[in-house]
């Protein structure tokens, strides 16, 4: 019986099935031959302990924040305050870029909701300022 599972892995891996996947078949295959099933009990718990998790779970709001900012003016106010602060030297677009990252960073407190919300903003800025996009 432990023979057939190295040869049922390696036939879904010839399937073209992700290596995880084959993994996971695998590991539970074994622990059913073994007759261990009553460990998969434990499987559910840990996956459901692993995604209630507080940065997790706060993450899709942070990235409402960084769009509502966004749809409200707050980025393009922040742009050009950075732009008049030390849009003038010499590769200005990108001290802005970090400028105002590190003003709406002190906001929204979050890198996920700056890099959602600045990348709609600053795309369009930089490329009105003659910037290639390669």
């Amino acid at each position: 019986m432990a023979i057939l599972i190295p040869l049922f892995a390696m036939l879904l891996l010839g399937s073209g099935l992700a290596i995880a996947y084959v993994a996971g078949a695998g590991a539970t295959l074994a622990f059913i031959a073994t007759d261990n099933a009553r460990h998969l009990a434990v499987l559910p718990q840990q996956i459901f302990s692993k995604i209630d998790v507080f940065a997790l779970m706060s993450m899709p709001l942070f990235i409402l924040v960084g769009e509502l900012m966004n749809r409200g003016g707050i980025t393009s106010v922040l742009i050009d305050l950075s732009m008049a602060l030390i849009g003038r030297v010499r590769g200005g677009l990108g001290h802005v870029n970090i400028m105002t990252s590190v003003f709406f960073a002190g906001i929204s407190g979050s890198a996920v909701a700056d890099a959602a919300a600045l990348s709609n903003t600053l795309g369009p800025a930089i490329r009105a300022r003659g910037y290639s996009l390669e």
